[in-house]
């Protein structure tokens, strides 16, 4: 085994051993289902220099019993000091960039935090840095690390400068997880300040200049609205060492020898490109972006829209920071300079990619293709994702030039709301050419405005009809959170689904591998769906244990993906707050759950006539769902609520209740004519008390999930609807009559059956069945009150259609019957 094989193994094993060891001794204490969710507000520093040993604190809630941190490169070892501090050890060969840390406890692993790996000398900033006098020197070439404490508060840092020394300083903050919005001010040693900046890599600031003299120059550093916390972190690096701000082109082919183009500052370079923005120095570099070694963590912090790129890190020699770029499977065509409206342009083979450049504010760049009539192309722009500061417009033009045929939009589909928001400015759509011809495709920035930056790079593809999809997993939570299991109890995660080019089926996403002791069933995401619920469980006799699980996607149309993993930042951000994480770790941690509840939603249906049927289910039918409950303490009986969880948004959610003193119920769900076809899945989310541990007298409300149910959603033979004049009430030994019709749809013709149904049991009411033979498709059904029929509602009241195939049956549908029971 390899050094880092051996760090890897000596890690995972102190980290099991810690973690068994504190968790141990919580066996004797009380369970309890809705325990503390561990919560990594900030660690502090937040990064280190690779080589190195030095202390971080933690801090957050639910944070009890830490016994060792968690990192997503396996070669950092940990080794706690005390409650709040652990000693970190980074070996010299892990790679510079971002990688997650979290904490190790009492009750599991807590949320993620970037933590940074570096090159630079590392410093702490001192409280007594408050103005340009007392402001603490440091040396050059150094990252200082700090942290805007309260309200108002500024941090200032002095360093020395040679003239003609190109200085970069940049601050990371945002891209450390943390709320602060730093602002950074530069001021020479006569005070006057010489540059300043409020964001450039996102809202993450930087400022670049060159020493207009031998001296010393003084950096502040502060939030745009003078906020301040302990969660308020940075890192400021302040050197002269290479940094690669981005790549030209931004998109290469995979598996392909590429020569690329990297802009920056202090490269060693022969060749310098002057902007408004600075001069940068430019460097030709080839390499070959295989396909990424999905073992190894990617060294890139990445924002939800970032999902739907496959994303490589290239690290310049001797650089403390890699560059991202995208990859892909198609040719790349790079921008010439002489591409202009105007002008020839270049000729695209189909399919292909495209990258370039808008340097200049109103730059437009064009190229040409040739496509047949009814040719169905998808285009899809890069540039918010690839990081550079463009709003791209797409617009294909006839072949005259000037006529608009299409113009692409951005992504303002937000599927993952605000545990993950996922809307982009990057356009995508979809072209159908009307003739056989040729045509220009017209790429723009919308925001260019009178200044020329080389930054604006993009990138675009061309495809024909090939769906795709990207898959992201996170925990159902809003708020930060990691996988933390009790064995026998249950997580629930929401499944993202980022359909393109034209992806409408099903897309199922199963397990590769699992932890001991833990299971999980494979879900579907129905046609159009992009959010679903997948449970992972641990069964009852699960030991104490960190693991990772690996999650893939596939469907008959496309290959399968590797599932990736996402999640939260920080709650109370309007606009939301998340990530992607470079790993997946979960835990059984903890006493067993004190409740569990599992689902089916394939029990047969007694009928009187065919005996037990199991269900075919059709849009215009309704899917039964049966919940067992088990009780770990069965002396305590309370009502439990259910409500339903990850449905497809044209299914209506229904509640449901299990009375006290029963251990089964039922939820059922109505399938909306309008479903598509396929396979769908759901789960159920149960809410009622345990006796509190703690206080025996008293008792706690807790909320656990279900097993997901998944089901096939096949072709309907009729549509059952009530006349919306059938009465409403009935009245204790009254007889009504409720019309409706069974309305036969593709192509059947055989015999319907109908009665009434409930997933429990009819209660009180009675119904005489009636059958429709021939071109029958409307009746009535007689309904008879008892004397003491319950009054009120009966969950789940329905009229209940079977079709008959050749005697055998076959075709199930259904409609909800609304009637109360009165005096």
């Amino acid at each position: 085994m390899n050094r880092a094989g051996r760090q890897s193994a000596r890690h995972q094993a102190a980290m099991r051993a810690g973690l068994l060891g504190v968790l141990l001794g919580c066996w004797a204490q009380p369970a309890l289902a809705n325990r503390p969710v561990p919560v990594l507000n900030h660690i502090y520093p937040a990064g280190g220099q690779a080589g190195s040993r030095f202390e971080v604190e933690v801090a957050g809630s639910g944070l009890d019993g830490l016994t060792t941190l968690q990192c997503s490169h396996p070669g950092l070892t940990f080794k706690q000091i005390d409650q709040q501090r652990f000693a970190v050890e980074i070996p010299e060969d892990v790679p510079p960039g971002q990688y997650d840390l979290r904490t190790v406890g009492k009750h599991g692993i807590s949320s993620a935090r970037t933590f940074v790996v570096g090159l630079y000398d590392e410093q702490r900033d001192k409280a007594s840095n408050d103005d340009n006098k007392t402001a603490q020197a440091i040396p050059l070439n150094c990252t200082i690390n700090g942290r805007i404490e309260e309200n108002g508060d500024r941090d200032h840092v002095r360093f020395p400068a040679k003239q003609g020394e190109r200085i970069l300083i940049e601050c990371w903050a945002e891209r450390l997880d943390s709320p602060l919005r730093a602002v950074l001010e530069v001021f020479d040693q006569t005070g006057k300040r010489i540059s300043v900046n409020r964001g450039y890599f996102g809202i993450d600031p930087l400022v670049e200049f060159t020493a207009p003299a031998d001296g010393e120059y003084t950096v502040r550093i502060f939030d745009l609205v003078y906020a301040g916390s302990a969660d308020h972190i940075y890192r400021l690096d302040i050197g002269t060492a290479p940094r690669v701000a981005f790549a030209v082109p931004a998109i290469v082919q995979r598996g392909k020898a590429t020569t690329v183009s990297l802009y920056g500052w202090n490269l060693k370079t022969k060749e310098t490109v002057e902007s408004r923005f600075g001069d940068w120095d430019r460097i030709d570099v080839e390499f070959n972006a295989a396909k990424p070694d999905t073992s190894k963590p990617l060294p890139l912090r990445l924002r939800p829209p970032q999902a739907t790129i496959d994303a490589f890190a290239y690290q310049l020699a001797d650089s403390h920071v890699p560059v991202m770029l995208a990859t892909t499977d198609l040719p790349v065509v790079v921008e010439a300079d002489d591409s202009s409206p105007s002008g020839s342009s270049p000729d695209l083979t189909i399919p292909c990619a495209v990258s370039g450049q808008l340097v200049v504010g109103d730059e437009r760049d064009t190229y040409s293709f040739t496509a047949r009539r009814g040719e169905v192309l998808w285009l899809e722009g890069f540039g918010e994702r690839l990081g550079s500061p463009v709003d791209l417009d797409v617009a294909i033009l006839d072949s005259d030039g000037e006529t608009i045929l299409a113009r692409f939009s951005d992504e303002v589909r937000n599927i993952g709301d605000k545990s993950f928001p996922s809307q982009h400015l990057d356009p995508a759509g979809r072209w159908v050419a009307p003739r056989d011809g040729r045509y220009h495709v017209v790429i723009r920035n919308l925001i260019g405005g009178l200044d020329d930056d080389p930054r604006r790079v993009y990138a675009l593809t061309i495809r024909r009809q090939e769906p795709d999809f990207d898959v992201v997993a996170l925990p159902h939570r809003e708020g930060p959170e990691s996988i933390n299991l009790q064995p026998g109890g249950r997580k629930l995660l929401d499944v993202l689904a980022f359909r393109r080019r034209g992806m409408t089926g099903s897309i199922r996403v199963r397990p590769r591998s699992l932890p001991p002791g833990v299971s999980c069933e494979p879900i579907w995401l129905g046609p159009g769906v992009v959010r679903a619920p997948l449970v992972l469980s641990a069964e009852q006799s699960a030991e104490v244990s960190i693991g990772t699980f690996d999650l893939i996607a596939d469907s008959p149309e496309v290959a399968p993906h590797k599932v990736s993993s996402g999640t939260m930042v920080r709650s109370g951000n309007p606009n939301g707050w998340g990530r992607l994480t470079a790993d997946s770790p979960v835990a059984v941690s903890g006493p067993p759950s004190p409740l569990r509840i599992i689902a089916n939603g394939h029990e047969t249906r007694p009928h009187h006539l065919y005996g037990d049927l199991k269900v075919r289910h059709s849009p215009g039918g309704i899917l039964d769902v049966a919940v067992h409950v088990e009780r770990a303490d069965a002396s305590h009986q309370a009502d439990v609520k259910l409500i339903g969880i990850g449905l497809p948004p044209t299914i209506q959610n229904r509640t449901a209740t299990i009375d006290a003193g029963k251990n089964k119920g039922y939820i059922s769900f109505y399938l909306p004519p309008s479903l598509g076809l396929g396979h769908y899945s759901l789960a159920v989310r149960a809410e009622t008390t345990v006796p509190d541990p703690v206080k025996p007298d008293q008792t706690k409300t807790v909320t656990v999930h279900s097993n997901v149910v998944s089901f096939e959603v096949h072709p309907p033979a009729f549509v059952v609807e009530i006349d919306p004049y059938a009465p409403k009430m009935i009245a204790r030994g009254e007889v009504i009559k409720v019309n409706y019709t069974a309305r036969r749809i593709n192509g059947f013709i055989n015999k319907i059956h109908t009665e009434l149904y409930a997933a429990d049991e009819v209660i009180g009411i009675r119904g005489r069945g009636v059958t429709f033979v021939g071109q029958t498709d409307s009746g009535t059904i007689q309904i008879v009150a008892n004397d003491d029929a319950q009054l009120g509602k009966q969950p789940f009241l329905r009229l209940y259609a079977v079709g008959v195939l050749e005697d055998e049956p076959v075709y199930h549908g259904s409609c909800w019957l609304d009637l109360e029971i009165v005096e």
